[in-house]
């Protein structure tokens, strides 16, 4: 880890503004691909570099950003975690024409209802809760509240993540994701990125011999000249949490020297675009900061500065309190 950094409050500012809105941004660029096999928007498009419109118009984010947005207003209020108050942000914010999937509807529609919003998501799929990266894909406000306390954030993304997925294998992403943007926000984009230790701290965090498998592939494909349809079949692009939290751990590392070739590298790989460009967007921009983002994106970026401004408040909650070092 890089030493300082947490006393470099100009440099953490952008950082955390950059996980932020990388999100966002990421969320928005793969937005109208969604669901598109790889082959087809090669034909198409060639390589997706732009903001198109979809389902929505250009610039727009999906139920990504605007779950990310409902994590992030819920610690700000709270300075830290309340489950109940975080649901109930979830139900306030939603909005169904940004694709929600159909069991975090099921969830919020419960909570709404009267169920706790500890047990709601235990009712998906005959109770064994939903594998989906619809945890993993909101988690960078947790990561930027804990960055300097890697317990704390294993605990709360943990937390954050059983709202709406119960399954191990769904949590598991949630964390992994969690600690990858916390793990590239703690190195100083101005020196060489250990990329053997990061994955060694995300190897050593991994439960499951799903995730261990997936980390293990992430380091084979990074030691040798590979294609995009390589990397799909052995880390995946699909809506899983396994099969889309690894690939964008992926396109971070393989393209961590800049930000607009991690991202559109992530969308262009097909299916899940806008959650896998999500999370891909949220680990570069906590590496790069802010500043690292292309403006051609945030020019068309919808509510920029909403999500700025709520990067800025997690910033000030954490620069003007004492704050324990990262536990790494």
């Amino acid at each position: 880890m890089v030493e300082n950094l947490i006393e470099d409050k100009k440099l953490l500012k952008s950082k955390f503004l950059g996980a932020l809105v990388g999100t966002a941004v990421g969320d928005a660029l793969g937005m109208p691909f969604e669901g598109y096999d790889p082959k087809y928007i090669q034909s198409r498009y060639g390589e997706v570099k732009d903001m198109f419109p979809g389902k929505l118009p250009a610039g727009s984010y999906t139920d990504d950003t605007e779950m990310m947005i409902g994590v992030a207003e819920s610690l700000i209020e709270n300075c830290g975690f309340n489950g109940e108050h975080m649901a109930k942000t979830f139900i306030k914010n939603f909005n169904s024409s940004r694709g929600y999937g159909f069991g975090v509807q099921i969830v919020l529609k419960l909570i709404s209802e009267g169920e706790s919003w500890e047990n709601a998501a235990e009712n998906l799929f005959g109770g064994i809760g939903s594998y989906g990266n619809g945890a993993a894909m909101r988690i960078a406000p947790v990561s930027i509240f804990y960055y300097d306390n890697f317990d704390e954030l294993i605990k709360i993304a943990v937390k954050t993540a059983k709202i709406t997925h119960t399954h191990p294998l769904g949590v598991e992403g949630a964390v992994l994701q969690a600690y990858a943007i916390a793990l590239a926000l703690n190195q100083h984009p101005l020196k060489n990125l250990n990329i053997e230790n990061f994955l060694q701290s995300l190897q050593n965090l991994a439960k499951s011999e799903t995730y261990k498998n997936k980390i293990k592939k992430i380091k084979i494909l990074l030691n040798k000249k590979t294609s995009k349809w390589e990397v799909i079949f052995l880390l995946g692009n699909g809506i899983e949490a396994f099969n889309s939290v690894p690939t964008a751990i992926y396109s971070f590392l393989a393209n961590h020297k800049n930000f607009e070739d991690a991202v559109t590298y992530a969308v262009n790989l097909g299916v899940d675009t806008d959650t896998i460009g999500a999370m891909t967007g949220a680990i570069s921009g906590a590496y790069h900061g802010f500043e690292a983002i292309p403006k051609k994106w945030l020019n068309k970026l919808e509510n920029l500065n909403h999500i700025k401004n709520l990067a800025e408040k997690i910033w000030e909650i954490k620069t003007t309190q004492t704050q324990p070092k990262p536990n790494i």
